[in-house]
This record gives structure tokens, sequence and C-alpha cells, in this order.
């Protein structure tokens, strides 16, 4: 896994941590959770914490854990982030329709252009419409000209992509849609099996939200 930094269109960086496997899209956004949170900086003395989180992580589900043969599950991936930051995070099995106001709230919005500081970041358990389910994290919501963008920090193509939605309607993760990046240096498991029309499309739905209180 790697760390990539990633601009947007608003004026602000992200940093956006790729799976390695096909199965740790959970343990790379539990990464970026506490990464964001704790103001904490890529480099060698975060693979101490980086080497923490995974251990913590088969602690938390009772067993080692086997990247490539199983995927995370969401009550052990909140007890993972509440011993790595303040406030209480919970798994919710949120309604569809509910999704996009829960994530303003717990988000919060941020209006206009330029960095955000702090951020409370919210885990988004996405199941693809044509079967299958990731972890992403979104980590703003900026808003401009009356619309509102959720910035998805996506562990699998390492993109940040910029999702217009409606607090109102539910909401839908397009990753094929609303990213852009150059990579210089770096690889990511989208770059040989990259996002693609229908089967790149999904909601949150059995696998819920992730987020403190």
């Amino acid at each position: 896994m790697a760390w990539f930094s990633r601009f947007t269109r608003f004026g602000d960086m992200h940093l956006v941590y790729g799976q390695e496997a096909n199965m740790t899209c959970g343990i790379a956004s539990l990464m970026m959770c506490v990464f964001k949170i704790n103001k904490l900086q890529p480099g060698s003395t975060s693979v101490t914490v980086e080497k923490d989180i995974c251990n913590k992580y088969a602690a938390a589900n009772g067993s080692t854990y086997s990247p490539d043969a199983e995927g995370t599950y969401p009550q052990a991936l909140a007890k993972v982030l509440n011993g790595f930051t303040s406030g209480n995070w919970q798994w919710h099995q949120t309604q569809v329709g509910d999704v996009a106001g829960v994530l303003v709230d717990k988000v919060g919005v941020t209006a206009g252009l330029g960095p955000t500081v702090a951020v409370n970041p919210v885990i988004l358990g996405v199941d693809w419409d044509t079967g299958g389910s990731h972890w992403v994290v979104v980590d703003t919501i900026r808003t401009m000209f009356d619309a509102k963008y959720a910035t998805i920090c996506d562990p699998w193509d390492t993109n940040v992509h910029m999702q217009k939605f409606s607090a109102n309607s539910p909401f839908i993760y397009d990753a094929a849609s609303g990213g852009f990046m150059i990579n210089l240096w770096g690889a990511n498991k989208g770059g040989s099996q990259p996002y693609q029309g229908n089967s790149a499309r999904g909601q949150v739905k059995a696998w819920g939200m992730i987020y403190r209180d």
C-alpha cells in the first residue's frame, strides 16, 4: 500500500491510501480516517502506526486477517477507529434514502474554495449495482452555486472523486466519473483494473456507514 496526494478543483489536498490486495479497502479506509483526523503525515515515522492499525484490526476481528481471502467487517473497523481517535465510532445500517442527509450532518459542509484543515470523515460501504461491495472515505463536502459535492477518497484507484448530490435524494457513487489524477510515481489497483461503466455504480445499502458521534 502507498500514500498519494490528490488535489481537487476546490483548491484543497487529500491524502489517499491505496489498497494493496483486492480485499483491503476497509484497512485502507481506516488508515485514511486515522491520518486525516490525527493530522499525521506519511513517512518513515508513520510505518509503526500503519502496522499497528493492521494488527489491531486482526485482533478486533478475532482471527488472523487474510487480505486476499476475506473482506473487512464494519463492527471491527469501528472498534479499531475507537482506539486511534477521539469520539464514538459506530456502524450504522442507514436507510438508503437517509444516507445523503446523514453524510451532510456528520461530515459537515464547507463553502467556497481553499484547503480544509479540520475534517470529520465518514466511511461508506458501497454495494455495487452489479454485485460486490467496497469501502470508501468521504472527508469533506463542498458547496458551490447551491450544489453539494462529496469528496470521495477511493483506495482502489487512489483517486478523489467529486460527486454532486442532493441531501434529499439517495446517494449514488459513480466511481467511473468525477475524478482526475496524474501519477508521477506508484501504482494502484485501478491501474490494472480500472472502473468502467455500470459496474462502477453503487449505493450505500447492506454495508451502511461508519461514523463517529
